[in-house]
């Protein structure tokens, strides 16, 4: 394997000059509201012929970009942003290279053999409520649909649900297969977008060295989603509920389970979004007519963490 990967790269070298620089630029985005916004402006951008890394900053608002130069440049990257309903500037002073073209050939086709069966997915499968967490109430439907596909061994997306693997039955299906996965998401009003180079590599690293969620476990995922919801709704209303610490332990408690048990419910195709429609029948036992008001005051501000509130 080594010698006919040797060969192949002797004979790709000559056009290795002919290659433009890797470059980066950073741009400011007006529009984002979470998540999901910037995982669409990542989706969109990795589609953009010759980009090849993305990243983005929610908190600063800005996203970065590594792209070949002789494919595409700015201009088309600020079109696939605003294409989206967003704004975006080149930040004065982040345009660069960022590295040699020989580094960058040598970084991309140096990737593992073991690693033949296996495509990585840019995917916008987040939690709302904890940062760093997927949604499996979202994620199960899309995982299932995968694997009834022939041409899928197994499907598993990451614990923060931004990338997802897909191990196909034959290696050749690792290019082939990708409309399988877009198809999959576009079903569902969803975008992806295939990783490619080193971001596949990094990809790769964390699915040889981490646990990812199959269908069949990632109401593992809603079960912590749970528990933070829980605790943000009661650490919200705990000032105006005048309870003492061991029914505040009890009513997130019972909450936290009552949530999962919605989040985690087979629905079919429906993702459960709104995990409050039992509040009151889970609280009850705990509280006042006047109490439960109050939690439902901190139900409506919504899942996601306010200004202060841990993530």
């Amino acid at each position: 394997m080594k010698r006919r990967l040797a060969s192949l790269l002797l004979g790709f070298a000559p056009a290795w000059f002919a290659l433009g620089d890797t470059k980066t630029v950073t741009f400011d985005v007006k529009g984002w509201t979470c998540g999901s916004c910037a995982a669409a402006t990542r989706i969109a951008l990795r589609k953009v012929d010759g980009v090849e890394a993305v990243k983005t900053d929610l908190e600063k608002a800005e996203v970065s970009v590594t792209y070949d130069d002789t494919k595409t440049g700015p201009e088309k990257m600020v079109e696939a942003i605003e294409r989206l309903g967003y704004r975006a500037t080149v930040k004065a002073g982040t345009s660069s290279p960022a590295s040699s073209n020989a580094s960058r050939q040598a970084s991309t086709a140096s990737g593992p053999g073991s690693a033949e069966r296996v495509s990585f997915f840019e995917v916008p499968l987040e939690c709302g409520a904890a940062e760093g967490l997927g949604c499996g109430s979202q994620s199960k439907p899309i995982l299932r649909a995968l694997e009834r596909d022939p041409s899928v061994k197994e499907a598993r997306i990451n614990r923060a649900g931004t990338v997802l693997a897909v191990v196909w039955n034959d290696p050749a299906q690792a290019r082939s297969g990708v409309p399988v996965v877009e198809a999959t998401f576009k079903d569902r009003d969803l975008e992806t977008a295939l990783l490619r180079g080193a971001e596949r590599d990094a990809a790769l690293k964390e699915f040889e060295s981490g646990h990812w969620y199959r269908a069949s476990e990632v109401d593992r995922l809603s079960e912590r989603e749970a528990e933070v919801i829980a605790a943000r709704l009661v650490n919200r209303a705990k000032p105006r509920l005048s309870l003492p610490p061991d029914r505040l332990t009890a009513l997130t408690k019972d909450l936290s389970a009552g949530i999962a048990q919605i989040l985690t419910r087979e629905r079919g195709e429906e993702c459960a979004v709104d995990p409050y429609e039992e509040l009151t029948a889970l609280a009850s036992k705990h509280l006042s007519p006047q109490q439960l008001a109050e939690l439902q005051k901190a139900a409506d501000q919504g899942v996601g963490a306010r200004p202060g509130e841990a993530k």
